[in-house]
């Protein structure tokens, strides 16, 4: 089982650095012989594809409910800091359980990574407030 797909996510956050609305991408893959390792490859091939072959990520470990081990995945920035770019993991056996999959058998992964930080990072887009304000000047340049 395996799929990609883009999706519109809603949180309630309140602080002013974060968007109670973005965009992510969301994948998940579950196969007889899948790892973290396997995991990691991708999205880094991934991460190569989209910014480039010098682009440079990090995992640190996190918590998500529905994976164990979870993991942040980031990008460094020309500045030399880092942005957060999304989370992964394992999924976690229960989850494989409650979906009617026996996970002694079957193992897999999922992750969601931001389109508006990738789009940002990736065209040089200075804000992501610019991609809401409903100026198509904006998408032209692109």
């Amino acid at each position: 089982l395996r799929f990609v797909a883009p999706g519109r996510v809603y949180r309630h956050d309140l602080s002013p650095r974060h968007s109670p609305m973005f965009h992510q991408i969301e994948g998940f893959l579950v196969h007889e012989r899948v790892s973290f390792g396997d995991l990691k490859g991708i999205l880094h091939a991934f991460a190569r594809h989209l910014m480039g072959d010098s682009v440079e990520v990090r995992f640190r470990a996190n918590h998500f409910p529905f994976t164990e081990p979870s993991a942040e995945m980031d990008f460094r920035l020309e500045s030399g800091g880092w942005l957060e770019w999304g989370g992964c993991g394992m999924i976690h056996p229960r989850v494989l359980e409650r979906c009617g999959i026996d996970p002694r058998r079957w193992q897999g992964f999922a992750f969601g990574m931001g389109i508006d930080r990738t789009a940002l990072l990736r065209f040089g887009v200075p804000a992501l407030r610019v991609f809401f304000e409903n100026d198509v000047r904006v998408l032209e340049q692109f």
